[in-house]
């Protein structure tokens, strides 16, 4: 990826597919949980609901299409009016960590302002798009209306890859960029928050160990 987000498939659901989809995230709705539960993100009104490819076939339509295993993030995300997702880079859904995020909106409008690389993306309701979450990207709902994604995250296999553009030179340096940017974060983080801030330091490193857990032992449960 050499840019951050790349449209995969303009009509991927059809209109009457996203209806029924928007019904079914607007009855869960009353379900959701913070996607934050504590820490510095914990007060925005960001949430999530899970999501079952056995018990939704809608989500077996994307797998399938990509050709992607189902081990990460699998979810409808609703993000509040008024809510506002600062400019972060995240390392699971990073293409430098063989990893990728795919978006298809579902509830949107165009008072939602969706940035990556500092670039106004617009995604619509029924569009599969792809997201290299280590590209500075952030998002503020200006509308009065809940806006609503099905997210998933998966491994860069070799089908996902094919759906993919190549990354180029640009693309390359990027890696190496955000490497910089993760260690140099990493470092100053642990020397601030260990002596700062003791308790986020403490979930700083709860983060890593379940990380860890996760990419290097296959571990998706980790207390």
């Amino acid at each position: 990826m050499n840019t951050g987000s790349f449209l995969i498939e303009k009509n991927f659901f059809d209109q009457d597919k996203i209806s029924a989809i928007r019904e079914l995230a607007l009855d869960l709705e009353s379900k959701k949980t913070s996607v934050h539960d504590s820490g510095k993100y914990g007060d925005i009104q960001w949430h999530k609901i899970e999501l079952d490819p056995e018990i939704h076939p809608f989500m077996n339509d994307i797998y399938s299409f990509l050709g992607a295993s189902k081990d990460g993030i699998c979810v409808f995300y609703y993000l509040s009016p008024g809510a506002i997702l600062h400019p972060h880079r995240d390392l699971t859904g990073a293409s430098s960590n063989a990893r990728i995020r795919f978006h298809v909106p579902i509830i949107t409008n165009d008072k939602v302002f969706f940035n990556v690389s500092k670039k106004r993306v617009v995604m619509g309701p029924g569009e599969l798009w792809a997201l290299d979450t280590s590209y500075l990207h952030e998002v503020r709902n200006e509308s009065d209306q809940t806006r609503v994604h099905i997210v998933i995250e998966c491994k860069i296999n070799k089908d996902v890859s094919a759906k993919l553009p190549a990354k180029n030179f640009s693309g390359r340096i990027h890696d190496l960029y955000f490497l910089m940017i993760l260690l140099s974060s990493f470092t100053k983080s642990i020397l601030v928050n260990i002596w700062r801030d003791p308790k986020y330091f403490l979930a700083q490193m709860r983060m890593i160990k379940k990380f860890v857990a996760w990419r290097v032992f296959g571990k998706k449960d980790v207390r």
